[in-house]
Protein backbone atom coordinates (compact mmCIF):
# COMPACT_ATOMS: atom_id res chain seq x y z
CA UNK A 1 0.00 0.00 0.00
CA UNK A 2 2.18 2.52 -1.14
CA UNK A 3 -0.19 5.40 -1.57
CA UNK A 4 -2.16 6.30 1.57
CA UNK A 5 -5.71 6.22 1.80
CA UNK A 6 -6.42 9.95 1.64
CA UNK A 7 -4.23 10.34 -1.61
CA UNK A 8 -6.02 7.13 -3.68
CA UNK A 9 -9.83 8.24 -2.03
CA UNK A 10 -8.94 11.54 -3.80
CA UNK A 11 -8.16 10.12 -7.10
CA UNK A 12 -10.59 7.88 -7.19
CA UNK A 13 -12.51 10.31 -6.13
CA UNK A 14 -11.47 12.67 -8.72
CA UNK A 15 -12.13 9.84 -11.67
CA UNK A 16 -16.14 9.81 -10.34
CA UNK A 17 -16.47 13.09 -11.42
CA UNK A 18 -14.98 11.93 -15.17
CA UNK A 19 -17.88 12.03 -17.94
CA UNK A 20 -17.39 8.58 -18.25
CA UNK A 21 -18.62 7.77 -14.75
CA UNK A 22 -22.13 8.92 -14.16
CA UNK A 23 -25.19 8.60 -11.57
CA UNK A 24 -26.04 5.65 -13.48
CA UNK A 25 -23.42 3.83 -14.02
CA UNK A 26 -23.03 4.71 -9.46
CA UNK A 27 -26.58 3.10 -9.23
CA UNK A 28 -25.87 0.17 -11.68
CA UNK A 29 -22.95 -0.89 -9.62
CA UNK A 30 -24.70 0.02 -6.40
CA UNK A 31 -27.30 -2.62 -7.66
CA UNK A 32 -24.74 -5.27 -8.29
CA UNK A 33 -23.05 -4.68 -4.65
CA UNK A 34 -26.55 -5.12 -3.29
CA UNK A 35 -27.28 -7.99 -5.84
CA UNK A 36 -23.71 -10.13 -4.42
CA UNK A 37 -24.03 -8.42 -1.19
CA UNK A 38 -27.06 -10.92 -0.55
CA UNK A 39 -25.12 -13.90 -1.54
CA UNK A 40 -22.23 -12.67 0.55
CA UNK A 41 -24.52 -12.06 3.51
CA UNK A 42 -26.06 -15.47 3.10
CA UNK A 43 -23.03 -16.62 3.35
CA UNK A 44 -21.86 -14.97 6.59
CA UNK A 45 -25.08 -15.82 7.94
CA UNK A 46 -24.16 -18.98 8.00
CA UNK A 47 -21.04 -18.99 9.80
CA UNK A 48 -22.54 -16.52 11.94
CA UNK A 49 -25.49 -18.77 13.10
CA UNK A 50 -22.77 -21.50 13.24
CA UNK A 51 -20.24 -19.97 15.10
CA UNK A 52 -23.07 -18.37 17.65
CA UNK A 53 -24.78 -21.80 18.20
CA UNK A 54 -20.22 -23.47 18.73
CA UNK A 55 -20.11 -20.61 21.07
CA UNK A 56 -16.10 -21.24 20.99
CA UNK A 57 -14.92 -19.11 23.45
CA UNK A 58 -17.56 -19.35 25.80
CA UNK A 59 -18.33 -15.42 26.00
CA UNK A 60 -20.17 -12.94 24.38
CA UNK A 61 -21.59 -15.62 21.64
CA UNK A 62 -22.80 -12.81 19.16
CA UNK A 63 -20.05 -10.45 19.24
CA UNK A 64 -17.31 -13.45 18.78
CA UNK A 65 -20.00 -14.92 15.65
CA UNK A 66 -19.87 -11.40 14.69
CA UNK A 67 -16.44 -10.56 14.30
CA UNK A 68 -15.06 -14.56 12.70
CA UNK A 69 -17.78 -14.51 10.05
CA UNK A 70 -16.95 -11.16 9.46
CA UNK A 71 -13.42 -11.35 8.54
CA UNK A 72 -14.30 -15.21 6.77
CA UNK A 73 -16.49 -13.70 4.96
CA UNK A 74 -14.55 -10.81 3.91
CA UNK A 75 -11.76 -12.12 1.17
CA UNK A 76 -15.16 -14.07 -0.71
CA UNK A 77 -16.71 -10.63 -0.60
CA UNK A 78 -13.70 -9.04 -2.18
CA UNK A 79 -13.45 -11.45 -4.87
CA UNK A 80 -16.76 -11.48 -5.99
CA UNK A 81 -16.96 -7.65 -5.79
CA UNK A 82 -13.76 -7.51 -8.01
CA UNK A 83 -14.92 -9.31 -10.87
CA UNK A 84 -19.38 -8.95 -10.35
CA UNK A 85 -19.72 -5.94 -9.11
CA UNK A 86 -17.29 -3.21 -10.10
CA UNK A 87 -15.14 -5.70 -12.78
CA UNK A 88 -12.13 -4.50 -11.79
CA UNK A 89 -8.95 -4.91 -13.25
CA UNK A 90 -6.65 -3.64 -10.18
CA UNK A 91 -3.68 -5.91 -9.27
CA UNK A 92 -5.60 -8.83 -7.15
CA UNK A 93 -3.33 -8.57 -4.03
CA UNK A 94 -3.13 -4.61 -4.07
CA UNK A 95 -7.12 -4.56 -3.80
CA UNK A 96 -7.50 -6.94 -1.52
CA UNK A 97 -4.96 -5.18 0.95
CA UNK A 98 -7.20 -2.06 0.70
CA UNK A 99 -10.43 -4.23 1.11
CA UNK A 100 -8.92 -5.59 3.92
CA UNK A 101 -8.76 -2.65 5.46
CA UNK A 102 -12.27 -0.93 4.47
CA UNK A 103 -13.42 -4.54 5.96
CA UNK A 104 -11.21 -4.04 9.06
CA UNK A 105 -12.11 -0.29 9.83
CA UNK A 106 -15.95 -1.85 9.65
CA UNK A 107 -15.18 -4.36 11.27
CA UNK A 108 -14.25 -2.85 14.03
CA UNK A 109 -17.06 -0.61 14.17
CA UNK A 110 -19.69 -3.13 13.11
CA UNK A 111 -18.61 -5.42 16.29
CA UNK A 112 -18.64 -2.36 19.08
CA UNK A 113 -22.60 -1.99 17.60
CA UNK A 114 -22.72 -5.58 17.82
CA UNK A 115 -22.09 -5.63 21.34
CA UNK A 116 -23.63 -2.52 22.71
CA UNK A 117 -26.74 -3.53 20.33
CA UNK A 118 -26.98 -7.02 22.07
CA UNK A 119 -25.70 -6.93 25.73
CA UNK A 120 -26.53 -3.15 26.35
CA UNK A 121 -29.58 -2.52 24.56
CA UNK A 122 -30.56 -5.91 24.56
CA UNK A 123 -31.34 -6.51 20.56
CA UNK A 124 -32.33 -9.83 19.83
CA UNK A 125 -29.03 -11.35 18.25
CA UNK A 126 -30.55 -11.68 15.20
CA UNK A 127 -32.10 -8.41 14.78
CA UNK A 128 -28.91 -6.61 15.52
CA UNK A 129 -27.27 -8.78 12.73
CA UNK A 130 -29.47 -7.31 10.40
CA UNK A 131 -29.33 -3.60 11.52
CA UNK A 132 -25.66 -3.66 11.21
CA UNK A 133 -25.82 -5.31 7.67
CA UNK A 134 -27.98 -2.39 6.88
CA UNK A 135 -25.96 0.51 8.97
CA UNK A 136 -22.32 0.01 7.39
CA UNK A 137 -23.73 -1.16 3.77
CA UNK A 138 -23.43 1.59 1.87
CA UNK A 139 -20.18 3.04 3.57
CA UNK A 140 -18.81 -0.17 2.20
CA UNK A 141 -19.62 -0.01 -0.97
CA UNK A 142 -18.04 3.76 -0.94
CA UNK A 143 -14.66 2.43 0.34
CA UNK A 144 -14.42 -0.09 -2.05
CA UNK A 145 -15.66 2.03 -4.88
CA UNK A 146 -13.00 4.13 -3.59
CA UNK A 147 -9.88 2.62 -2.12
CA UNK A 148 -10.29 -0.87 -3.18
CA UNK A 149 -11.66 -1.00 -6.76
CA UNK A 150 -10.80 2.78 -8.28
CA UNK A 151 -13.04 3.68 -11.30
CA UNK A 152 -9.38 4.07 -13.24
CA UNK A 153 -8.72 0.28 -13.00
CA UNK A 154 -11.94 -0.96 -14.24
CA UNK A 155 -12.06 -3.37 -16.62
CA UNK A 156 -14.25 -3.35 -19.76
CA UNK A 157 -17.82 -2.90 -19.03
Amino acid sequence: MGESPKDRALRAADSLKSESYDIHRLAREYGWYLLVGTFNAIVFWGFYELLYWLDPLQFYPAVVAWAISFALSSVQAHYLHRRITFRSDADYVESLRWALAVYGIFLVLSTISEFFLVYIADVNHRVAWAVNMCAFGFANFLGLRLLAFPPELDGKE
